[in-house]
């Protein structure tokens, strides 16, 4: 019976999280799709599969690019094989919030708990609707993967996962500060091997990644180390996280909730709340400093708070039952009326707090997307173009300094050295497409 219901309760956190989040599947590729898609289909394979081997790479964030280039290779330009599989590593994320819920706090129902309270958020949209977003979804499942693995003193294959956690995006780096809070708070040591290599491997990443020509010259990637810049990303991530209106939230108040979350964990001396204390705030340390780049960011921080709200419910209810009420404790591993009755209650309030926020709307998508679909779809394939063949576009209605029209040439006739141009010149045409405001019209070949 205890299998059964765990197995219903998967299937409806399933439910729950493709309830609300299945639009996305029907997304088409964005400006960041076409990018990432290009950058990962020019780079040689045996390039993709080396940078993967270690963080110590130039190449940008590796495993996302594999998979880009993966997908690229058995789909072609088909994004909903693509949104497909962002939504398969999605759901396992919630499975391994879990995993990892569970194996701190010893708990089947704070891990399903965890695992609702952390499976959706309405703010998380960009994530869903956009498929560069991917880098932080295989972050998120390699650092939970990971941190599982630690917990389960498997050393090796913790390294292994880690590594794979960071070349998916530089938000895993928390991951060694995280385990070493794991050996303090649960076993008094500081640290293993393993949790001191990661530390050193973080290190090297670090350094090697801050000259890589892929971050160095962006302006959004570069550091600012002070207390305004901490609290200019803290403030609307912690805002948006719980629905608050923009600008409700100053210094002040958001120095008073992390006050909070610290001192209840600290004067219970709870060690799993102790715990989830110290991941979410330890987590969000690499987009701390940086410019704010949005709430899809927190896609693996909401782990952290899920765990802590868990925690706190699970045990707030149990001390109701013994203090106030007078009632035996709940067995663990049993499915009493208390235990459905709160869980039932959080998917209610999560579910009422969200269909009520006015955030945005599913069908508000990035406009690269229509523009995208248009252009690919009125290339003719059946052309023969010639390698180093050029096409000209006219009146196309992609931004000016972007290479998006570029890149989906390419893409679709499978040849890099095709050139396009958006403003006539006095070289000779292989191809002549004018757009009409609806779709592209062959003017010449």
């Amino acid at each position: 019976m205890r299998r059964w219901k765990l197995i219903a309760a998967v299937l409806f956190l399933a439910a729950w999280f493709l309830g609300h989040a299945w639009k996305g599947l029907t997304g088409y590729f964005q400006g960041d799709d076409s990018m990432n898609l290009y950058q990962a289909w020019v780079i040689p394979p045996w390039k993709i599969v080396l940078a993967n081997l270690t963080p110590f790479t130039m190449v940008y964030r590796p495993l996302g690019t594999a998979f880009y280039r993966l997908g690229f290779f058995l789909l072609g330009w088909h994004p909903l094989g693509f949104r497909i599989a962002a939504y398969v590593f999605m759901m396992a994320n919630i499975c391994l919030l879990y995993r990892v819920a569970k194996l701190v706090t010893g708990s089947t129902e704070i891990g399903v708990l965890a695992a609702l309270l952390g499976s959706y958020h309405q703010r998380l949209m960009d994530l869903y609707l956009n498929g560069g977003a991917i880098y932080d979804v295989l972050c998120g499942t390699f650092f939970l993967l990971a941190l599982c693995l630690y917990l389960k003193n498997r050393p090796v294959l913790f390294l292994v996962c880690y590594v794979l956690a960071l070349n998916s995006k530089e938000m895993a780096a928390g991951l060694p500060l995280i385990v070493l809070a794991y050996d303090w708070i649960y076993h008094r040591k500081i640290g293993t091997v393993a949790s001191w290599l990661s530390l050193v491997i973080t290190g090297i990443a670090f350094v090697v990644k801050k000259s890589s020509p892929s971050f160095a010259p962006v302006p959004d990637y570069a550091l600012h180390m002070s207390v305004h810049q901490f609290f200019a990303t803290t403030r609307p991530l912690i805002s948006e996280l719980f629905f608050l209106p923009g600008g409700l939230l100053n210094n002040a108040k958001t120095v008073l909730i992390f006050a909070l979350v610290w001192g209840i964990a600290v004067a219970t001396r709870r060690k799993p709340l102790l715990f989830a204390a110290a991941f979410l705030t330890l987590v969000p340390l690499p987009i701390n400093f940086i410019t704010y780049r949005g709430f899809f960011v927190m896609y693996l921080p909401l782990a952290g708070w899920a765990i802590y709200f868990a925690t706190a419910l699970v045990e707030g209810r149990d001390w109701l039952l013994k203090s106030v009420w007078k009632r035996p404790p709940l067995i663990e591993g049993s499915w009493e009326p208390e235990r459905a009755g709160l869980f039932l209650f959080v998917a209610y309030v999560l579910f009422s707090v969200q269909a009520n926020d006015t955030y945005r709307s599913w069908d508000l998508i990035d406009p690269s997307q229509a523009n995208l679909r248009a252009l690919h779809e009125s290339l003719p394939t059946a052309y023969r173009l010639p390698s180093g063949g050029r096409i000209l576009l006219l009146h196309d209605p992609f931004p000016r300094d972007v290479y998006d029209p570029t890149f989906v040439v390419r893409l679709t006739y499978r040849d890099n050295t095709l050139t396009v141009d958006r403003e006539k010149t006095a070289a000779p045409y292989d191809l002549i497409l004018d757009y009409d405001g609806r779709g592209y019209q062959i003017v010449e070949r």
